[in-house]
């Protein structure tokens, strides 16, 4: 092999190793990755714009624990059925920031309405809300390929890391069940 050959193929390796770097992006497990905005598929809607009304709440009262209101709730579970969509309205009545966090965020396409602070973590996306801001999100209830699906919400305190106030809701995602109708039809 050549000088010339061996610098050639050192230079290609360089070149193949950076690209390779340029494309990873290496950041620390516990942090947080945030911006404030709209979301990248947000289609133009102003603020102005008139949310949806929202098919569920989670509410955050003063210092309290979160609340789940709406016909798809049940204490502190939420049952979705996978390929319909829904309207989830996020609300902080709290006097400090809240967040919601949670890997459904990260399974979906979501359009949002209202302000927010996006975090961005390893397994998981989210909303952090000052005080008195409500954020609505649309998307549809994602497929997993079991009957079931659990996912958490978790409604962390003022975002502080170490912070022992943290809440969880659990979300369920059902398949669609057949209508009645469906199944006497082969009978």
């Amino acid at each position: 092999m050549k000088p010339t050959d061996t610098f050639l193929s050192i230079l290609l390796f360089a070149r193949v190793m950076a690209v390779i770097a340029g494309a990873i992006v290496l950041v620390p497990h516990d942090r947080t990755l945030a911006h404030d905005g709209a979301s990248d598929n947000h289609q133009g809607a102003h603020s102005s714009a008139k949310p949806a009304t929202a098919d569920t709440e989670i509410v955050v009262q003063e210092g309290g624990h979160p609340i789940l209101k709406g016909p798809q709730t049940h204490g502190q579970v939420l049952t979705l059925v996978a390929g319909e969509p829904i309207v989830l309205a996020l609300r902080n009545e709290d006097h400090g920031p809240r967040e919601f966090i949670s890997p459904l965020f990260t399974k979906t396409e979501i359009h949002f309405l209202g302000r927010a602070t996006g975090i961005f973590r390893k397994d998981a996306a989210g909303f952090r809300l000052n005080p008195g801001d409500t954020l609505t999100l649309q998307f549809t209830a994602p497929f997993s390929g079991f009957r079931r699906m659990y996912d958490l919400i978790w409604c962390g305190h003022d975002g502080k890391p170490g912070s022992e106030l943290q809440e969880l809701l659990v979300i369920m995602t059902e398949e669609k069940q057949p209508h009645a109708a469906n199944e006497t039809h082969g009978r």
